[in-house]
């Protein structure tokens, strides 16, 4: 693994490391970003918008996040609109992370207790208050373990944006590798730091979890 000791290759990994943490990062927080408004809306049981909703979270899902991120970086300059390689990479993979977060949070709310809405409005709390201090607590408590699942198949799926012209850690793996010739210890050095990025989301959800142990009931 003399390349590892290489100040170019090194810099070339840092790069593409801090670029593989920027996507992951972006992306998670973002689709859960825009799950949670879907997912508190999916609660209402006549909501004009539910199709629209169940449409969407139907075709994100069934979607192959690689078409997804050919159709905006190849397909959209067809028609006059041209994405750079990041924000193509960026959309495509939150559309796709999205829809999951948005069925594992609506689990979530499906699973707190109904009496939890009532009691908050005994309580005089606004609708807004609710929302954001009883049920998307409960709710993301009871959905983590996907959530936090879902993040690292995000960090993982990363590589993809190797296909749209970044340079993450897969690209520079391919760049290494064609001008070494050492594909097995630059795959086993690049399998390390996805390893260790998801080591850093687990570690998150530990810490999440022990937080949030006050709101399931206690034995």
């Amino acid at each position: 693994m003399s390349f590892v000791f290489d100040p170019y290759y090194q810099g070339l990994l840092i790069r593409a490391l801090g670029t593989t943490i920027f996507i992951s990062v972006v992306v998670i927080v973002g689709s859960n970003i825009l799950a949670l408004p879907m997912a508190i809306y999916m609660q209402r049981p006549r909501g004009r918008l539910r199709g629209l909703i169940i449409g969407y979270s139907f075709f994100a899902r069934a979607a192959p996040v690689l078409a997804l991120l050919f159709a905006l970086y190849y397909g959209l300059p067809r028609f006059g609109i041209y994405l750079d390689p990041l924000p193509s990479a960026l959309i495509g993979l939150t559309f796709s992370s999205t829809a999951y977060n948005l069925e594992f949070l609506r689990s979530g709310y499906e699973s707190i207790a109904p009496g939890q809405m009532d009691a908050a409005r005994a309580l005089g709390l606004r609708p807004v208050a609710t929302q954001f201090k009883v049920m998307a607590p409960q709710a993301y408590a009871a959905a983590s373990p996907a959530l936090f699942s879902n993040a690292i198949q995000m960090v993982k799926g990363s590589s993809l944006a190797s296909l749209v012209a970044i340079d993450e850690l897969t690209a520079a793996s391919t760049t290494i590798i064609s001008e070494t010739y050492k594909a097995l210890e630059v795959l086993l050095v690049i399998a390390c730091f996805y390893g260790l990025i998801a080591l850093a989301v687990l570690a998150l959800q530990g810490t999440y979890e022990r937080r949030q142990r006050w709101i399931s009931p206690r034995s």
